[in-house]
């Protein structure tokens, strides 16, 4: 018996006698497919990677679902634009830095027709919807520095040489060497890795290039689609079915009208419907003793199946951001809602590292080394140190977290600075403003001779100290 069990262990595969449960094949389950772990370049081949783009796109032009998941990505994680701040120690320096890429930012793109802020919007709806973006610094025709935004089918390699994988071109270590740009004529264009930014959100380390967020959500999707499809032409057949006429006879005489007048009904004569509504109005039909006249309801779409929608909505959310957040929250309360937003704030945050890491930094330093390079910005230490002003970040106690965040500023434990970077504006840009505005507070109250407290304070204007010379003034009127 041993013996046999020995033999039969080097026969069978070893998953039937492994102590993982989840590893075993099982008859009542079907065989998970995929090959064997391997790198996950090998996996997404050229054609997966394609017909997952294709299909992605489809479902982005026609499942509002996936728009609205798409579309809350980017207003929430661009707003109005993610703006690099200069990190120098010289503060001259870095307003002249950030005024020289905001004038740039205003036409960043090659063909100009996309500000800055509008790229990281497409850059970021790319990412969700074909997995990837890649961004040329190039030059305008005048020398400038510009964008050229390449979307994911862009990239490739349609002969299928052995040079590139999927179109990007790698050294011995993997790194990327070059990217192989697909033109409109037939031919391509290397582009060298250096000028070349790849935005996307890394999710394993032997991938070379990235499949659509919303991957996992295609074909639950497309079901939807098609079920809703049917389903509504259910709905729309049964509404044009107002009535059904039901026979003994399983016919219907004449022409099919069951308005049949007066006549006769088993030899007797039937009541005359002219001289019956005359007496008590309305519309009546006479039928034969055989004949039943009844109201069609139709109970399509019914609760099980929009309950079925639902889960296959929930689950195609799963991974992008909450269902509750892109479609329903009526379900959930107070502490639920928190932890919703507080979930999808997370994911606009890890989406914003992305865009600030591997998008606004390179940028930065591509527009401000060419501007020290031309002499339009002088040399300075550390010039290409920058963070990031993101927009306002979302709540749903502005109240109770503006009153904690006062508080938290007051008591230490949280800077200025700090305090509105998460207000989506940039610490020196407000405290100039707000030093400009003391300033001409003060001039104005010596200019009017009136005290600061009725220009500037709590209950400015009312129960304010008179300014000199105001007693003597009122006491000679009186």
């Amino acid at each position: 018996m041993n013996r046999l069990l020995a033999i039969a262990s080097r026969l069978l595969p070893r998953a039937w006698f492994g102590p993982y449960e989840s590893a075993n094949p099982s008859p009542r389950r079907g065989r998970v497919p995929g090959s064997a772990p391997r790198d996950a370049k090998l996996d997404l081949t050229p054609g997966i990677r394609s017909e997952l783009v294709r299909r992605s796109r489809y479902l982005q032009k026609n499942s509002g679902f996936v728009r609205e998941l798409v579309g809350n990505m980017a207003i929430y994680s661009t707003g109005d634009g993610i703006k690099p701040q200069a990190q120098s120690p010289d503060q001259e320096w870095n307003r002249a830095a950030e005024e020289h890429f905001a004038n740039w930012s205003a036409r960043c793109e090659v063909t100009g027709r996309f500000s800055f802020e509008e790229c990281q919007s497409l850059v970021c709806r790319g990412i969700d919807v074909d997995g990837e973006y890649f961004i040329h610094k190039t030059r305008d025709p005048l020398g400038r520095p510009a964008l050229q935004l390449i979307e994911a089918h862009r990239i490739g390699d349609e002969a299928g040489g052995a040079e590139t994988v999927d179109g990007i071109g790698l050294d011995a270590v993997g790194a990327p060497v070059f990217y192989r740009l697909l033109l409109d004529d037939g031919t391509h264009r290397d582009l060298s890795a250096s000028d070349v930014l790849h935005v996307f959100e890394p999710e394993s380390v032997s991938a070379v290039r990235n499949p659509a967020t919303i991957q996992h959500s295609i074909n639950h999707i497309l079901d939807e689609i098609e079920l809703l499809a049917l389903e509504k032409h259910a709905v729309k057949d049964n509404a044009d079915v107002a009535r059904v006429l039901k026979t003994a006879r399983g016919k219907v005489d004449g022409d099919g009208d069951f308005s049949l007048g007066s006549g006769t009904a088993g030899g007797q004569e039937a009541s005359d419907p002219a001289a019956l509504q005359r007496i008590v109005g309305g519309k009546l039909v006479a039928l034969k003793p055989d004949e039943s006249l009844d109201s069609f309801q139709s109970n399509r779409p019914s609760p099980t199946f929009t309950g079925f929608l639902e889960h296959l909505r929930r689950d195609s959310a799963l991974g992008v951001l909450p269902f509750e957040f892109a479609a329903d929250s009526s379900k959930i309360g107070g502490a639920g809602v928190r932890l919703v937003v507080a979930k999808a704030d997370r994911r606009f945050s890890f989406r914003q590292l992305i865009l600030i890491q591997r998008f606004i930094r390179p940028v930065w330093a591509f527009v401000i080394a060419d501007a020290i390079r031309t002499g339009a910005l002088p040399f300075v230490k550390n010039w290409h140190r920058v963070s990031a002003t993101t927009p306002r970040r979302i709540t749903v106690d502005a109240g109770r977290e503006a009153q904690q965040n006062r508080a938290d500023v007051e008591m230490g434990l949280k800077t200025l600075s700090e305090h509105f970077a998460e207000q989506g504006m940039d610490f020196e840009e407000e405290m100039r403003i707000r030093a400009q505005n003391a300033r001409r507070i003060l001039d104005l109250a010596a200019e009017y001779n009136v005290p600061i407290e009725m220009l500037w304070g709590p209950g400015a204007g009312t129960n304010a100290t008179p300014a000199v010379g105001e007693v003597d003034a009122a006491a000679n009127f009186g």
